[in-house]
């Protein structure tokens, strides 16, 4: 009996890790690279504008660029992906969700105080020198939100990942397949009334 359940517990790893596959290297592979190559681009590009601000508003104390947290998530988060998308496994879509999870809620954190600290910020650096400082703020905000938006989508991607595309797959084949037979008794059908009239003309 152990064995039995043994064997039927890895059938179902083995079929779940099938349907895997299939989402991640064929219906939704596009989406991943998509999903890693903007997750990759916007944590390194957010890294210079974090520094700079960083370096303009407290010495460079890098405790104060708060942008790179969301940074180091999504950098985490694209390589994760372009794993999923070169080689599926059930553990990569839990740490996926996991890392998007994490990244939403921070990376979201991290905007809105951001944007409080442009908004209050105080106002006793030179007119040139605030202009480039809320520019170089700013874009770090805008890379840190599209951080965010991008593990939003991924999560949803993610939550559309539907068990059962091959066993669909296999029930429109088995449909395909009753048409086929249904078409190929229509003659029989229609040829049947004609053999019929020949049996009778013969016995008359």
């Amino acid at each position: 009996m152990e064995d039995r359940a043994g064997q039927q517990g890895q059938e179902r790893h083995n079929l779940r890790l099938e349907k895997l596959q299939h989402w991640a290297r064929h219906r939704q592979s596009g989406h991943l690279l998509v999903l890693a190559v903007s997750q990759l681009w916007l944590a390194v590009a957010v890294v210079p504008f974090a520094v700079s601000v960083a370096c303009l508003n407290s010495a460079c104390h890098m405790a104060t660029a708060l942008p790179l947290g969301p940074g180091a998530l999504g950098l985490l988060t694209g390589i994760v992906t372009l794993e999923l998308r070169r080689a599926p496994r059930l553990w990569k879509v839990r740490a996926m969700m996991i890392l998007n999870t994490i990244n939403l809620i921070f990376g979201f954190i991290v905007v809105v105080v951001e944007v409080m600290k442009t908004a209050l910020g105080p106002n006793t650096t030179a007119s040139s020198t605030k202009n480039g400082l809320l520019v170089v703020e700013l874009s770090a905000e805008a890379f840190t939100l599209g951080g965010v938006l991008v593990s939003a989508y991924s999560l949803l991607l993610l939550s559309q990942r539907k068990p059962g595309c091959c066993r669909r797959e296999s029930l429109h084949y088995q449909e395909l397949q009753q048409g086929l037979s249904v078409l190929e008794e229509v003659p029989d059908l229609e040829n049947g009334p004609e053999v019929a009239s020949t049996a009778n003309r013969t016995t008359e």
